[in-house]
């Protein structure tokens, strides 16, 4: 006897398999809702625009030339430029999604091109963390002891003596800190130079890279037949 009603089993049926399509295509996507990377040119003005924020040196050099060190301001320039250098590091990491390609979809010359760009990049990287970098960590982030400052003694309920440790943070050389902030009003002139410079030099490589890639398509597209 013939089911009275194989429309409704089929669209049942049809209806799983349409199910089970969405969610098929929803475990292989490769988006994030609500997210979207950055470009290379959104990279690039972000790099352009953290440039002007770099912080100037003052006329007196920090005090320096009056003999004079004002440490308080040497510490707020030395924050303000620690702050600009750990955003331009995060922004320096955006770079690889930004270029990201499976290796077959990338030509030799497109790979070629990468390997300059992320040389470029590692290499300004390396420049601002071995000669900027430690001299704002001597000043910020000083060396200190954890020492006894004063023992106080109470009695509990029971009438029991109770000693209690008061712990604060000390200095283990004061004198090595002052002279970090005079090293760093010193070299304060070329430290900034050091950062402007690869910054500078990280905006040219990103504009090279983007020429490049595209000279590289319309060469490829110059071979299609």
């Amino acid at each position: 006897m013939p089911d009275p009603k194989p429309g409704k089993k089929r669209k049942s049926a049809d209806s799983g398999d349409s199910s089970n399509k969405k969610t098929k295509d929803a475990d292989m996507s490769t988006t994030i809702d609500g997210f979207s990377p950055f470009s290379l040119d959104e990279i690039r003005n972000k790099v352009q625009a953290l440039a002007t924020k770099v912080p100037e040196i003052p006329e007196d050099t920090f005090g320096l030339t009056k003999g004079e060190l004002h440490q308080a301001l040497i510490k707020e320039w030395a924050a303000t430029l620690q702050a600009i250098l750990e955003e331009f590091n995060l922004l320096v990491c955006c770079v690889a999604t930004a270029c990201y390609k499976w290796g077959t979809d990338r030509s030799g010359a497109a790979d070629q091109h990468l390997s300059l760009l992320s040389g470029e990049l590692g290499s300004s990287q390396d420049q601002i963390a071995s000669t900027v970098t430690p001299r704002l960590t001597n000043i910020l982030a000083p060396v200190v002891d954890l020492v006894i400052e004063k023992v106080v003694t109470t009695k509990n309920e029971k009438g029991e003596e109770v000693k209690e440790n008061q712990f604060i943070r000390k200095l283990v050389d004061p004198d090595f800190v002052v002279l970090c902030h005079r090293i760093l009003a010193r070299n304060a002139h070329m430290l900034r130079q050091v950062v402007l410079s690869n910054f500078q030099k990280i905006l040219k490589a990103l504009k090279d890279y983007l020429k490049a890639q595209k000279n590289d398509t319309q060469h490829s597209r110059g071979f299609t037949y």
